[in-house]
């Protein structure tokens, strides 16, 4: 074979295992896939599948079919992406959060083992998926959103990994309402993280909460001037 002819027969496998590699995989039961994981399919559909039980803890439903796609990067500096109404999260390879992490990002969870972060960046998505159809009577209700993504993605992490989080950033004032806006959370996500799992952990039912959030009985955002 000439070597162009090899060229060209090399060309045209690549491109079909890079077509084959972004082909949706079905994770066993079928409601979740995986896009461009690789060797990390395994890995991603068994967070999924745990995230999806421990989300009915608190009454939170994953719809099906849910879509996670593994990036090379993600938009603004985001550790995970869900698009709302597509069923579709966008995450990074385990290595690359381990990268990210030892570049000082995803700061609220540097304590956290990278195993166990990298589940809980999985749980949070698939919290986004439970709620698609939050209710909300504004254009958006950011703030109740990322208040159950973030304490879910805490709650359900290993004791060893919960206390690391929570000695990180210790408080000792009782968290109000106030103090979890969408201004901190749009420039202090990590202070908000450790601020809602706070606020949760005064709750005297915090499954009860959750609930009530996820209901749109209660509201911690507000109309935008």
């Amino acid at each position: 074979m000439h070597a162009i002819s090899r060229l060209a027969a090399a060309t045209a496998l690549i491109s079909a295992m890079d077509v084959l590699a972004a082909e949706p995989v079905a994770c066993p039961g079928g409601r979740v896939f995986t896009e461009g994981a690789g060797d990390d399919a395994e890995t991603i559909c068994a967070h999924a599948a745990r995230a999806t039980e421990q989300l009915k803890s608190f009454d939170l439903s994953v719809p099906a079919p849910v879509t996670i796609s593994v990036l090379p990067e993600l938009e603004d500096h985001c550790l995970g992406v869900y698009h709302c109404g597509t069923g579709r999260i966008d995450i990074l390879a385990p290595a690359a959060y381990e990268v990210l992490r030892e570049r000082g990002e995803a700061s609220a969870f540097a304590t956290v083992s990278d195993d166990a972060f990298f589940e809980s960046v999985i749980r949070h998505e698939m919290t986004h998926a439970a709620l698609d159809s939050l209710p909300c009577p504004f254009e958006a209700c950011p703030v109740g959103q990322e208040y159950i993504a973030y304490t879910m993605q805490v709650w359900f992490l290993p004791e060893v990994d919960r206390i690391a989080f929570e000695e990180a950033k210790p408080g000792d004032e009782p968290i109000s309402r106030d103090m979890l806006s969408e201004v901190m959370l749009l420039m202090a996500p990590e202070l908000f993280a450790h601020r809602a799992w706070l606020h949760l952990q005064d709750r005297k039912d915090p499954y009860a909460f959750i609930g009530q959030i996820a209901r749109g009985e209660v509201l911690l955002d507000y109309e935008r001037p």
